[in-house]
C-alpha cells in the first residue's frame, strides 16, 4: 500500500511530463480513427465513394493515409528540431481538422475521402516523431517508459475505436462511418487545441541546443514539480550538456558514427509491430470470431478490450521489468500462435472453430503484451539528438506505413474469410515474426531506468561492451 501511495507522489510530482505531451496524445486518438477505418475494414473493396470505380483506384484511395503518413513524418523531422512544440502543434492541429471537416461535409465523393485521408495521414506522421521525440526529452528515466507508452495507447483507442461503430466500413447504422469518424476527430482535434498554449512546455535539451540555458533550467524545474533548482536538476542538467558534447563530432548521416545500429534495430522493431497489427490480420480474426460471436462489433470490442488492458499494464510494468524482455517474448509468442495456425489453415481440411477462437484471443495477449508499445519507448532514447529526428522519421515510421501498405495490397483483392487465404496471411506475418524475435534476443540492448545518454551508448557499443555500461555510470 505504502508503495503505492509513494507512486501517486511521484506521479503528481511529475505530472508535467504527462500534461504537455496532451495535445499531441488527442491528435493521435484522432489520427487513430482514420487508421481504424482502414484496418478494421472487413468490406474494403465496397465502399460508398467507389461507385462505378476500378477497384484499384478504390483501394489507392484507401491507402492515402499512409502516403500522406510518409511525408508527414518527413516533416515532423524538419520541425521538430528547429521550432518549438507550440509553434509545431497549430501546423498538425490544421491539417487534422480541415481533414476531417472534409470527411464531415463529403464522405461519400472520392475526392474529399482521398484528400481528407491524405491530410489526417501527414498529421500522423508529424505528430507521431514529435511526440515520440517531445515525451523522451522531458521525462525522467524512471518514468520514461509510462509516458511513451502512452503513445500507442492513444492510437490504439482511436483505431479500435473505429472498430466499435463500423468494421463493416459501408452502410446501415444511420450514421455515414466516415463522416463519425471526422465527427469524432474534430472533437478531439478542438480539445487538443485549448491545449496548445496553456499545456505544452518546451524540451530542456532543445532549449540547451538553442543556448537557452536559463530557459531549460527554468523548463526541468517544472517539469520535475520543484521551486528551486536542486542537485537533481543541475546533475541531469549537466548531463544534457555531456551529451550535447558526445555527439559534436558526429555527422548528420544516418549511417555513420556507429548510427546503423539504432537505426536498423529500431526499423525492425516498428516492422515487427506492423506484423503483428496490420488490415489483413484483423479482418483475419475478426472473421474468426465473428464466426463464433456473430457481430462484427462484438468482435473489435473484445479484441479492443484486450488491446487496452494489455496497453495499461504495459505502461506500468515497462519500467520495472525493462523493454527488452516484453518485447522479445511478445514478437515469439505471437510470431508462434501465428505461424502453427497458418500451417493448421494450410494442410488441415478443417480447423476447429473452438481452437481458432483461443488462439486468437491468446495472440492478441501476447501481440499486445510489449511488441506495439516498446518500439515506442525505444524510438524515444535509442538515438542521440543530432540524428533522432530523421532516425526516427525515416527508419521507423516510413517501414511502418510501408509495411501496413504491403499488407493491405496483398488482402485488398483476396476474399479473407475462406481457410487458403487466413493460412496464408497468418504465415506471411508469423513467420517474419519469429526471425525479428531472434534478432531482438540477440541484438537489442536493455534501457531500462538509464538515463537518455546511457541509452544512446548502448545502443552505439558493439554487444561486447554493452556490460560495461553501468546504471550508476557517472555522466
Amino acid at each position: 500500500m505504502i508503495r503505492y501511495v509513494e507512486w501517486f507522489k511521484e506521479s503528481r510530482k511529475n505530472l508535467a511530463q504527462n500534461t504537455t505531451l496532451t495535445t499531441g496524445m488527442l491528435t493521435l486518438v484522432a489520427t487513430g480513427l482514420m487508421i481504424g477505418a482502414t484496418i478494421f475494414n472487413v468490406d474494403s473493396q465496397h465502399q460508398p465513394w467507389d461507385t462505378e470505380m476500378h477497384s484499384f483506384w478504390a483501394h489507392l484511395i484507401t491507402i492515402t493515409f499512409y502516403w500522406g503518413a510518409v511525408h508527414g513524418t518527413l516533416a515532423g523531422g524538419f520541425l521538430v528540431e528547429r521550432y518549438e512544440k507550440k509553434w509545431i502543434s497549430p501546423i498538425y492541429l490544421s491539417l487534422a481538422i480541415v481533414g476531417n471537416i472534409l470527411v464531415i461535409a463529403i464522405p461519400d465523393h472520392w475526392a474529399s475521402v482521398s484528400f481528407g485521408r491524405a491530410l489526417l495521414g501527414i498529421a500522423h506522421g508529424i505528430v507521431y516523431v514529435v511526440v515520440i521525440i517531445h515525451g523522451g526529452e522531458v521525462s525522467v528515466k524512471e518514468r520514461r517508459g509510462f509516458n511513451i507508452s502512452a503513445v500507442n495507447l492513444c492510437v490504439m483507442i482511436g483505431i479500435l475505436t473505429y472498430g466499435l461503430f463500423g468494421p463493416m466500413g459501408t452502410y446501415g447504422y444511420g450514421m455515414h462511418p466516415l463522416r463519425l469518424v471526422g465527427i469524432l476527430g474534430l472533437i478531439l482535434c478542438v480539445m487538443a487545441s485549448a491545449c496548445v498554449f496553456t499545456l505544452t512546455q518546451e524540451s530542456p535539451l532543445f532549449l540547451i541546443r538553442k543556448e537557452r540555458d536559463a530557459d531549460a533550467i527554468k523548463m526541468m524545474k517544472i517539469y520535475r514539480g520543484e521551486r528551486t533548482e536542486t542537485l537533481e536538476i543541475r546533475e541531469e542538467y549537466a548531463a544534457f550538456k555531456s551529451m550535447l558534447q558526445d555527439e559534436e563530432g558526429f555527422t548528420k548521416s544516418l549511417i555513420k558514427d556507429k548510427n546503423y545500429r539504432p537505426f536498423l534495430l529500431l526499423g525492425f522493431c516498428k516492422e515487427a509491430a506492423a506484423y503483428s497489427f496490420n488490415m489483413a490480420l484483423n479482418v483475419v480474426r475478426l472473421h474468426i470470431l465473428n464466426e463464433l460471436i456473430d457481430d462484427f462489433r462484438v468482435s473489435a470490442a473484445l479484441i479492443m478490450a484486450i488491446r487496452l488492458v494489455m496497453g495499461v499494464a504495459g505502461m506500468f510494468y515497462i519500467d520495472k521489468f525493462g523493454r527488452k524482455a516484453p518485447i522479445v517474448c511478445s514478437t515469439l509468442g505471437s510470431g508462434a500462435i501465428l505461424t502453427i495456425m497458418g500451417l493448421l489453415y494450410l494442410v488441415s481440411d478443417h480447423v476447429p472453430l473452438g481452437v481458432a477462437v483461443a488462439a486468437m484471443l491468446a495472440y492478441e495477449v501476447m501481440a499486445s503484451s510489449g511488441l506495439t508499445f516498446a518500439t515506442d519507448v525505444y524510438s524515444s532514447e535509442s538515438v542521440y539528438p543530432k540524428k533522432k529526428a530523421m532516425t526516427v522519421a525515416l527508419g521507423i515510421q516510413m517501414k511502418e506505413s510501408s509495411s501496413h501498405i504491403m499488407m493491405l495490397s496483398v488482402a485488398s483483392s483476396w476474399d479473407l474469410s475462406t481457410d487458403l487465404y487466413r493460412g496464408i496471411i497468418m504465415m506471411l506475418c508469423g513467420v517474419p515474426l519469429l526471425v525479428f524475435s531472434a534478432v531482438f534476443y540477440r541484438w537489442l540492448p536493455e534501457t531500462a531506468n538509464l538515463s537518455l545518454q546511457q541509452s544512446q551508448r548502448k545502443f552505439l557499443k558493439r554487444r561486447k561492451e554493452w556490460d560495461s555500461i553501468s546504471l550508476n555510470e557517472e555522466i
